[in-house]
């Protein structure tokens, strides 16, 4: 065998080396975990949650949505306190309304907000950070009450 050859050989190997490595990695990757969804607990209750902490973003909300699982929500956080109000305007379902305050306790709640409701604003009775829409009922169902303590793990 000439050197030549000797050399072509070796390159060749170095290449489906590499290609077969490329493959393996791109394999891992695409069945690794799936991204990091953040959660919000409230009592016993784990609920996944869409961020909404842009104006542009708590403007959509929910809104063209054709429903929330039930353990599925959408948060929205606010820089400061104050009496964020919601409304249900292009909602084309029903849900629970939570504030909370920064100290993530729940302040005010509006159980059942309809898409019938729209143009009606609702605010809470008391200042709060972060608002928390989930399917109507979760509220009571999961015997929620004002004081509870929620948790957000980012």
């Amino acid at each position: 065998m000439t050197q030549t050859t000797l050399i072509g050989r070796v390159l060749l190997g170095v290449l489906y080396t590499s290609i077969a490595v490329a493959i393996l990695v791109t394999a891992m990757l695409a069945v690794s975990p799936e991204s990091y969804q953040p959660k919000v607990i409230l009592g016993k209750q784990e609920v996944t949650v869409t961020i909404a902490d842009t104006p542009l973003l708590r403007e959509k909300g929910l809104s063209g949505r054709k429903a929330l699982a039930s353990n599925e929500g959408m948060l929205f956080v606010f820089s400061e306190p104050g009496f964020h109000g919601f409304w249900m305007k292009d909602m084309l379902f029903s849900i629970d309304i939570i504030w909370f305050d920064q100290n993530r306790r729940i302040v005010d709640v509006w159980e059942r907000a309809t898409p019938a409701s729209y143009p009606k604003v609702f605010t809470p009775r008391v200042s709060a950070q972060f608002v928390l829409e989930v399917p109507a009922g979760f509220f009571l169902d999961h015997s929620l009450k004002i004081g509870d303590i929620v948790e957000i793990l980012k």
